[in-house]
């Protein structure tokens, strides 16, 4: 099966986050870990944030966790 790199990127995304139980990770974590474009990243989680599988936290602490178990 052949994925399309949006939807590779947010399941690298929802499992980036779903190890990390609970706490908050940022963009650019991810993007490092992962070798991803940040740009790219930020749209991947904005959609993920609507569609409600992620919790974004805006500001200078903020980041992604899971909002579903």
């Amino acid at each position: 099966m052949r994925l399309t790199l949006h939807t590779d990127y947010a399941l690298r995304v929802l499992v980036h986050v779903g190890l990390r139980g609970g706490e908050l990770v940022t963009i650019t974590e991810i993007a490092e870990c992962y070798g991803i474009s940040k740009n790219h990243l930020t749209k991947v989680v904005h959609q993920l944030g609507r569609a409600g599988y992620l919790e974004t936290v805006r500001g200078k602490y903020g980041g992604v966790r899971l909002l579903r178990r």
